[in-house]
């Protein structure tokens, strides 16, 4: 056998061999959609983490440590943790407002919409959202979405942990702090909320029913629910406005979805990482990065109705995450484990 023979054997060999493993050979073959860059070990902080938010001006990452009761925050450029707020219960969606420069947090254990001042943390404000008096339980703001083109913080709230049969959606003017109209929602569990701008669409997950809630905002009424067969557990949210397309991922077993908005049929379905709470859209890249307990999955958008996975990666078990164009970085936090500390992992993605 001669030598490029025995060379061409062997680069065989191996990619058959990671092919046997269900190893991306496409990733390999292309390069890496993501490069991980560094990673911060928490060892003091236990728990499940939620929602991210970014402050680009003072190159801020915030992470809700929600059953830690606190804000982490790190520097973005680097990812090297800075303090922690502490005048939270149970914090949940993050969002961080240039313009008021405030950082909103929807704090469940509080009930409440808290605003901080972005420039030394101390609280601004406090907008209560469930009487914890009449529902003799006050875990409920949860998740949320920023619209800054509406100025609007919508918050879903209500259901299994208020003790109420139907879910809320609030929305709340970030320049006033007034909670201006809530949006009744039949179901007790919503996950994840997409706004598509151009049609006055609100897109949430009503994961108990395993359905998709659509809702007009013009009238702030449920005009339809998309569901699909063996949607299950329908916990993460993006949305292609570009191309009319949402996408949602499942769990038990993970499975990725694409919905045509206009018609709320699906297009294309991807076997993706399990228990997934994360979900980030890249228009430039035609990505979409999927995280869940059992690592990153990368898919690439080869035109509206079809999708490659290019990559599934080991994260630690970070279900959380959260992507930033501007930086070219993706974050994605990890808990603590019986054999490795909660962390924040710092990927650059690649071209």
């Amino acid at each position: 056998m001669t030598r490029s023979k025995v060379f061409a054997f062997a680069l065989y060999s191996i990619f058959a061999g990671l092919a046997w493993f269900d190893f991306p050979v496409f990733a390999i073959a292309q390069g890496a959609p993501v490069t991980l860059r560094t990673s911060t070990a928490m060892p003091d902080i236990e728990g499940d983490f939620d929602f991210l938010a970014i402050d680009l001006k003072r190159d801020h990452l915030f992470i809700a440590a929600e059953e830690h009761h606190t804000i982490e925050v790190f520097q973005a450029s680097t990812g090297k943790h800075l303090q922690s707020i502490s005048e939270v219960k149970t914090p949940h969606t993050l969002a961080y407002v240039p313009e008021k420069d405030e950082l909103i947090v929807a704090d469940g254990g509080d009930s409440s919409c808290l605003f901080f001042s972005a420039a030394d943390f101390h609280r601004t404000d406090r907008i209560p959202l469930i009487d914890g008096s009449v529902t003799g339980k006050t875990d409920s703001p949860d998740v949320g979405y920023y619209d800054a083109k509406r100025r609007t913080f919508f918050i879903g709230n209500g259901g299994k942990s208020a003790n109420l049969p139907y879910s809320e959606i609030a929305e709340i003017n970030v320049d006033t702090h007034k909670v201006v109209r809530k949006i009744r929602v039949e179901g007790i569990n919503l996950e994840a909320i997409a706004v598509d701008e151009a049609n006055d669409t609100l897109y949430v997950n009503v994961r108990d029913k395993k359905q998709i809630g659509v809702i007009d905002l013009k009238t702030g009424k449920v005009t339809g629910t998309w569901t699909t067969p063996d949607l299950n557990l329908n916990t993460s949210m993006a949305l292609d406005a570009a191309t009319h397309r949402l996408f949602v991922v499942g769990r038990k077993p993970g499975l990725f979805y694409v919905f045509d908005t206009a018609t709320g049929k699906v297009v294309d379905q991807q076997p993706s990482v399990n228990i997934a709470d994360a979900m980030a859209w890249d228009p430039q890249m035609k990505r979409i990065y999927v995280a869940g307990s059992q690592g990153l999955s990368i898919f690439h958008q080869d035109d509206k109705d079809h999708y490659t996975k290019l990559t599934d990666i080991p994260t630690n078990g970070g279900k959380t995450a959260l992507l930033v164009p501007q930086l070219k970085q993706l974050y994605v936090v990890h808990p603590k484990t019986t054999i490795d500390d909660a962390g924040l992992l710092v990927y650059r993605v690649n071209p």
